[in-house]
């Protein structure tokens, strides 16, 4: 069975065309934390949190340990971390979701199988209890990948952290972050923190060549990745869902000196629109962009009191964008009120 042929699971965050972490079979970048990974688990380390931005890598780091750790390979050094046979029955597990010896939880589907959850529920953790209680043969590795712990509610946070606290035999954890900001600092205690950077525009280059080169504009690709942040995930969502075209309005509406509510009006119906969530991520990410150029545009210029003024709103931006989320608010509304925001920041002497 190639590499083409398998199913892969579909999970919250799958893009359309696009292998998910599990099936990669190698690794681009990433040399000092790949290094820390394998350090860590020469010593002994339980568990270990890889955290960094979103879409550079950390998930696929996270499955070809998994693929090293429970396959039939000598770990003599960080290089063993790097890639994996495609054709051993241990990839083919994992891609599939299905090895014995290894339990992925991310946001699981709704109850009623339509679309995903919003958090890791405390039931995705019970799974989990069951998983280490089950009976695994003498000198077994097991590997548990939370992809990602932000994501967990309190409940399920609280069952992972007694978990950590007594550990189970020749099982590693690897708790995929995007931020330690919201992370229970006893799960942080009881974790090594491997350190991910965003990738260089070579090393972003590259990997859209490698995960999607057959199917992306090609005169698209340095704009792609000079948007990117160095974060794939990120370059692919522009690419797959007009990303460009939405930056040019969204800079316009910005940009402008008056506020447009036409235009403001325009970008909120893309935002609202059913079944337009990547659109909404989209926007809300450039309009974070915008303010953190602005702050550092503020900085540079010696004006400190308006960077700080600016890195404050960069919070409130944040956390009035997790509560959105958490309580299902109006899209639409939401954007109008933050664009209204983010205009009047940016506008402001």
């Amino acid at each position: 069975m190639s590499v083409q042929e398998i199913e892969y699971p579909e999970f919250f965050d799958s893009l359309d065309e696009i292998a998910p972490p599990c099936a990669a079979t190698s690794l681009i970048g990433h040399e000092p934390s790949m290094e820390q990974i394998f350090s860590a688990i020469s010593g002994g380390h339980h568990a270990l949190i890889l955290d960094g931005e979103r879409g550079i890598g950390k998930a696929t780091a996270a499955f070809l340990t998994a693929n090293a750790v429970l396959g039939d390979v000598s770990l003599t050094g960080a290089q063993t971390l790097y890639s994996c046979d495609s054709g051993s029955t241990t990839y083919r597990q994992i891609a599939q979701n299905v090895h014995p010896n290894m339990l992925y939880l991310t946001r699981p589907k709704k109850d009623d199988g339509k679309g995903f959850k919003t958090v890791i529920t405390v039931d995705e953790v019970r799974r989990l209890q069951r998983f280490l209680g089950m009976t695994s043969s003498a000198g077994e590795k097991r590997v548990i990948i939370i992809d990602g712990l932000g994501d967990m509610n309190r409940n399920a946070a609280n069952a992972v952290l007694k978990l950590l606290e007594e550990p189970p035999v020749n099982t590693l954890f690897l708790l995929v972050c995007h931020g330690l900001g919201g992370i229970l600092p006893t799960i942080r205690s009881r974790c090594q923190v491997v350190r991910f950077q965003p990738l260089d525009d070579a090393q972003v280059r590259a990997v859209l060549d490698m995960a999607a080169g057959s199917i992306l504009d090609a005169d698209q690709l340095p704009q792609l990745t000079a948007l990117s942040g160095g974060s794939v995930r990120y370059a692919l969502l522009m690419a797959l869902n007009g990303g460009l075209e939405l930056k040019e309005n969204l800079d316009a509406f910005l940009n402008a000196d008056q506020f447009d509510t036409a235009r403001a009006h325009k970008l909120a119906d893309v935002a609202g629109a059913r079944g337009s969530d990547t659109h909404n991520i989209l926007l809300r990410h450039m309009m974070f962009e915008a303010i953190q150029q602005a702050a550092i545009q503020a900085a540079n210029n010696g004006n400190i009191h308006r960077a700080a003024q600016i890195a404050r709103f960069d919070e409130e931006f944040g956390e009035r964008a997790h509560i959105a989320d958490g309580f299902n608010l109006d899209r639409k509304q939401e954007f109008l009120i933050m664009a209204n925001k983010v205009h009047s920041l940016l506008h402001t002497a």
